[in-house]
């Protein structure tokens, strides 16, 4: 006996049916994940080297690219340091992120590390062409609260400034305190990062 379509699955059926009428209505199919929003964020794309922005030290590779058409990105983050590495763990950080756009145009990250869990930030491009995608709030470990938030700043000579952030606050009432900089990056396209041979 088939089960009756819930209330949001049909509303994305209907969201397929209302674009599927809408091409065929006005003529040839043209992909919406070739303009913008769903290209705000082709500046990530690439086989990157992370390098710590402050001391030039190699801190990991990142390799970005579309999927789905162009209507996806994907991330593949492989930590070449010892930091974030779990206690006890015999092998570094790693992890994935799927990253794609949202019916309201606010990007959407989920990321999954080689630890377990899940981070999901959402945002969009700000005023200066940064992207930035800020978490919900959420508990703390000495029952609090913080909020993540991530930045990737591109820059004219194809390098990518990006950052996170994290500010916690004991009470819902309270402001949030000074941001905590967990990780600092300048990302370097691999071609153009020829010592990176000698760290690895």
């Amino acid at each position: 006996m088939l089960k009756t379509v819930s209330a949001s699955a049909a509303g994305l059926i209907a969201v397929f049916v209302t674009a599927a009428a809408h091409a065929q209505a006005d003529g040839p199919f043209t992909n919406p994940c070739a303009a913008a929003p769903n290209t705000d964020f082709d500046f990530w794309v690439g086989d990157w080297v992370a390098f710590d922005f402050e001391t030039g030290v190699v801190q990991g590779i990142d390799r970005i690219h579309k999927i789905n058409n162009g209507c996806s990105l994907m991330q593949d983050w492989s930590q070449m340091t010892d930091r974030f590495r779990a206690p006890g763990a015999d092998f570094r950080y790693a992890g994935v992120s799927f990253n794609s756009v949202l019916p309201n145009g606010d990007w959407q990250q989920i990321w999954v590390g080689n630890y377990g869990g899940t981070i999901t930030m959402i945002g969009r491009l700000d005023d200066e062409g940064t992207m930035v995608l800020k978490s919900a709030a959420f508990p703390t470990q000495n029952g609090g609260l913080a909020q993540r938030t991530w930045y990737w700043d591109p820059k004219e000579d194809g390098t990518v400034h990006s950052w996170g952030e994290i500010r916690q606050k004991q009470t819902e009432d309270e402001d949030w305190g000074d941001p905590i900089i967990p990780w600092n990056l300048r990302y370097v396209p691999r071609a153009d990062a020829p010592e990176l041979s000698a760290a690895e």
